[in-house]
């Protein structure tokens, strides 16, 4: 049997608040009610963890690919070249701090750059930083 993660894990949480907490007092009713809220929040990630991931990658990459060709940069270009083919969440949070290190240098490197095109970078870098804490 293969447990369904993200029911399950609404279900234990929604147990844990209701069911578990009431019978406890002071610091470990806090705890419980916590981690039953945790379990609940695990539980919407869950299912959408990988596509949000692929989505924020490809989004990352898309602009280090302008950016590699505004700057005539080989590496970036390189870097927004990139795939996700290993779809595992580890992998696609690893590869998603890697972009992230990157869009950060590159925003670094924008802000101090003068010029409309570098502007509009910029301005796609926030456009995606906001996207991506909604």
């Amino acid at each position: 049997m293969r447990p369904d993660i993200a029911p399950v894990a609404a279900a234990l949480g929604e147990r844990l608040v209701t069911e578990i907490v009431p019978e406890l007092t002071g610091f470990r009713a806090g705890n419980a009610s916590m981690i039953g809220a945790m379990l609940k929040m695990i539980s919407e990630e869950w299912d959408r963890a990988a596509s949000r991931l692929v989505e924020e990658n490809a989004a990352i990459r898309q602009i280090l690919g302008c950016a590699a060709k505004l700057l005539g940069d080989d590496r970036l270009a390189v870097e927004a070249g990139a795939q996700d083919h290993d779809i595992r969440i580890s992998a696609l949070e690893a590869s998603n701090d890697h972009l992230r290190v990157e869009l950060i240098a590159l925003h670094t490197m924008v802000e101090q750059a003068g010029g409309e095109e570098m502007r509009e970078l910029e301005n796609a870098i926030w456009r995606e930083l906001a996207a991506s804490v909604e």
